[in-house]
């Protein structure tokens, strides 16, 4: 007896864009909805200690919340909106060395005590050249420290102005070395003031290679990133930019062949268990 032919089984249709749009338009109301809720602060108004879920915070529980995390985004609330803000606003500064903990050999002096005139005074420097711009319209997370010496970083979330103080001890590497260490490259070995983040440097290697967006489409959306209201006003570091990242594709492929050469070195060796261990 023969058996009944089986019938084939049907291939599924790809998802075209107009499936997506279908499957999205009966959600839309729920997002607005929760946009829309993320706007006022929460209630109750309590400082929380995690940045997920958009916390609300007090300026203190802020500073002490992102030392780990500087280059946060953060908004300030006015009693009527959320206005875009700045982590240097809140005193933060990036210390080098010793665990991120401020070194016990710095001078107490060696930065100007942060104060409420250094954090609101406008600064020209903000501004690119050529452009003008009323002073009082322009945002304070747009323009840097007054009175101290700062660094300008390049994220992924934009531009940043941080200050640094730099490990004072006998021993201690170069400042531009210690940088490096806390994996950020600057931009120059002789007092650099531009430092970009080696997350940014990845980011845009990846773009320039998958999506072929070059160095000034790059900088461009962190300048949106940054500010999309002002985006004009961001400092410019897209030369800077795209020397830093010659110089950090160039270090990749040496670590790559450096850490094949150790790999093929150390087959022979008894190793020890591995530890899980993580790094953010």
């Amino acid at each position: 007896m023969n058996d009944p032919p089986v019938e084939p089984l049907p291939i599924p249709r790809k998802k075209m864009q107009n499936d997506y749009i279908h499957e999205w338009l009966p959600q839309k109301e729920d997002f607005l909805h929760i946009l829309l809720e993320l706007e006022p602060p929460p209630v109750p108004r309590i400082c929380k200690i995690y940045c997920m879920h958009q916390p609300l915070l007090c300026t203190n529980c802020c500073h002490t919340r992102h030392e780990a995390h500087p280059f946060h985004r953060i908004q300030q609330w006015t009693g009527d909106f959320f206005k875009d803000c700045a982590l240097h606003m809140t005193g933060l500064q990036l210390h080098l060395g010793h665990g991120g903990a401020p070194c016990p050999s710095a001078s107490l002096n060696e930065l100007p005590p942060f104060s409420e005139k250094s954090r609101h005074a406008t600064a020209g420097k903000a501004v690119d050249d050529g452009e003008w711009e009323d002073m009082d319209n322009i945002p304070l997370h747009l323009q840097p420290p007054v009175g101290a010496k700062y660094l300008t970083i390049i994220d992924v979330t934009g531009v940043h102005f941080i200050l640094v103080r730099a490990c004072q001890c006998p021993n201690a590497t170069s400042y531009h070395m210690q940088l490096f260490h806390a994996k950020l490259c600057p931009s120059t070995f002789e007092k650099p003031s531009t430092a970009f983040t080696f997350s940014v440097l990845d980011d845009f290697l990846r773009d320039n290679v998958e999506c072929g967006m070059s160095g000034m489409n790059y900088y461009s959306k962190l300048r949106q990133v940054t500010s999309n209201v002002f985006p004009h006003l961001v400092v410019d570091r897209y030369q800077e930019l795209l020397w830093v990242a010659r110089q950090w594709c160039l270090l990749k492929l040496l670590k790559w062949n450096g850490f094949q050469d150790n790999k093929n070195c150390s087959k022979d060796r008894d190793l020890a268990p591995v530890i899980p261990m993580y790094v953010v």
